[in-house]
């Protein structure tokens, strides 16, 4: 009997297994003919969910979104516009490629719709007049004149406020690339896109240059040394500053290359030569007794090299150094002979006879002498003079005499000033008839007292 039983139980088992089996088998079979003509799980066509759809349902539902489709396009500045298919005459025909697709799920397989997405393209042939849609994007805001801005490239400038040379960064504009554009909103159409940001499709024209550009870096740092510099000139006494304000203007940017205006410093060294050399210049000097005459320097005086100041002064500034500096003086006149008439100086009327001393703008001496012989044509010639050099103990000698001097200060040739200790009386009327062979003879004191003052280069001024 047990044997039985167990016969029995385990028959009824098999023939259970054998029915779920079948039972199973035929689900299995029967869910997938249903897919033979259903789309799988998780399956998108264009961005769309077509699941468990037939293809004939899925082409109405695509043909339905169709019916309200348009096309919004946004730009730049809050500028938008929109495309309907029936300005363009588009149309979908689909044929049988949505069974197409379906087809490639393999239905035998379609457990595996349950573990995976399927994305597909939308499938169509599309037709639309192309004339008709390059006039409707020819006509789109974007492209409108009013609506179109070229883009500014980033750029060098000086900034007052902030004393340097600033970048200011690119400007994009609202410039399209048209060629891009009209790609771009024909794929968004074809694809059923609702919405297309020509920005982000990188349809606008960009600046060739933006704020991080090397070259313009290097440019910017260019130009802020060059401005950076400070010149203080001593120039013949008067103090000329240049700095940033004035380098400014001759600092030429172009783009990413920086220039200094050349021309534009040698004017300006001209203008200062022009206004402070006192090189074969009338300088009105006030006398003693109150008098203005015009003085004459002659070879003497300050004489600016200016073409050498100028491009002394161009490396300075490319430098950015920070300095103090007399101008160039030209070769053509020794410093030690450059004459200039300040606060000390000898002054000499030889009308009058008298002599002053003056130093640190003080007089600190006078003194009558006696000139050169007027009535024998050797009268003391008027002028403005440097010193030449001065000696103790020399002996001075010409056609028919040899003098010897304690104090010797010749200043034009062989015309100096010295002690005339074999004189007994000085000024007055002595010179014209029995004055000096041009030198100015003074009492031995007084000739010992200037030579203590003066030195080679020595301001020494004559005059009647």
């Amino acid at each position: 009997m047990r044997r039985g039983r167990k016969s029995l139980a385990k028959k009824l088992a098999i023939t259970a297994l054998v029915v779920v089996l079948l039972l199973a088998a035929g689900t299995y079979v029967g869910v997938a003919v249903y897919f033979e003509d259903h789309f799988f799980y998780h399956t998108k066509i264009g961005g769309e969910d077509y699941s468990y759809k037939t293809p004939v349902e899925a082409e109405y539902l695509i043909y339905e979104r169709l019916s309200g489709y348009s096309l919004e396009i946004t730009g730049r500045e809050d500028v938008y516009d929109v495309i309907y298919p029936d300005e363009i005459d588009m149309q979908y025909i689909f044929g049988d490629s949505l069974v197409q697709i379906m087809r490639e799920q393999k239905p035998a397989l379609w457990v595996s719709g349950f573990f995976k997405s399927y994305d597909y393209d939308l499938p169509r042939i599309a037709y639309y007049d192309e004339e008709a849609l390059k006039q409707k994007i020819d006509g789109l805001t974007f492209f409108k004149r009013e609506n179109m801005r070229a883009p500014i490239d980033a750029y060098i400038t000086y900034e007052e406020e902030e004393g340097k040379y600033v970048i200011i960064d690119a400007r994009p504009g609202t410039e399209m690339i048209k060629e891009k554009a009209e790609e771009n909103i024909a794929e968004a159409l074809l694809a059923l896109h609702t919405n297309l940001d020509l920005e982000e499709a990188g349809c606008y024209k960009e600046a060739d240059v933006k704020a991080d550009d090397e070259h313009l870096g290097a440019a910017l740092e260019q130009a802020n040394r060059y401005a950076s510099a400070q010149i203080v000139y001593d120039w013949n006494g008067n103090e000329i500053l240049v700095d940033k304000e004035t380098i400014c203007k001759w600092i030429r940017v172009k783009k990413d290359k920086v220039e200094l205006d050349e021309e534009a410093v040698e004017k300006f060294v001209e203008k200062q030569a022009d206004k402070y050399d006192t090189y074969e210049k009338s300088k009105v000097f006030e006398t003693t007794d109150g008098r203005e005459i015009n003085l004459n320097n002659g070879a003497f005086g300050w004489l600016t090299d200016q073409e050498a100041e100028a491009a002394e002064l161009v490396k300075a500034i490319k430098n950015g150094e920070n300095i103090r500096k007399q101008p160039v003086h030209s070769e053509k006149e020794p410093e030690s002979w450059q004459v200039v008439i300040d606060d000390a100086y000898v002054e000499i009327d030889l009308g009058k006879q008298h002599l002053y001393l003056y130093v640190d703008g003080e007089m600190v001496l006078e003194s009558d002498f006696v000139s050169g012989n007027a009535s024998r044509g050797w009268g003391t010639p008027a002028g403005v003079f440097g010193l030449t050099y001065k000696t103790r103990n020399a002996v001075l000698r010409g056609v028919g005499y040899e003098t010897p001097v304690s104090y010797w200060m010749p200043f034009n040739g062989n015309i100096g000033m010295h002690d005339a200790t074999w004189r007994s009386s000085f000024g007055g009327e002595i010179y014209r008839t029995n004055g000096s062979h041009g030198c100015i003879n003074l009492p031995y004191e007084k000739a010992k007292i200037i030579y203590e003052y003066v030195y080679t280069g020595f301001p020494v001024i004559c005059y009647y």
